[in-house]
């Protein structure tokens, strides 16, 4: 389990084993507060999926191809 999982676990205990509790979470002063819907906010926008990345490669690849034909 990864830390950001068990804090997640964690939040959810908390919350009696109420997910939907989570999201309501009231406990602004908690450490765990900006982890508890099982994403750490300190990465937002870093990263990424890779099938992303090839996805965007190939696309980039398909107007080179289309700018050099005409």
């Amino acid at each position: 389990m990864t830390p950001i999982k068990a804090i997640r676990a964690k939040c959810i205990d908390c919350c009696c084993g109420q997910i939907y509790e989570v999201t309501k979470c009231v406990c602004v002063d908690c450490p765990l507060y900006p982890y508890r819907m099982g994403h750490n906010p300190k990465l937002k926008g870093k990263g990424g999926n890779i099938a992303n990345f090839n996805k965007a490669d190939q696309a980039r690849e398909r107007i080179d191809e289309m700018e050099v034909s005409v």
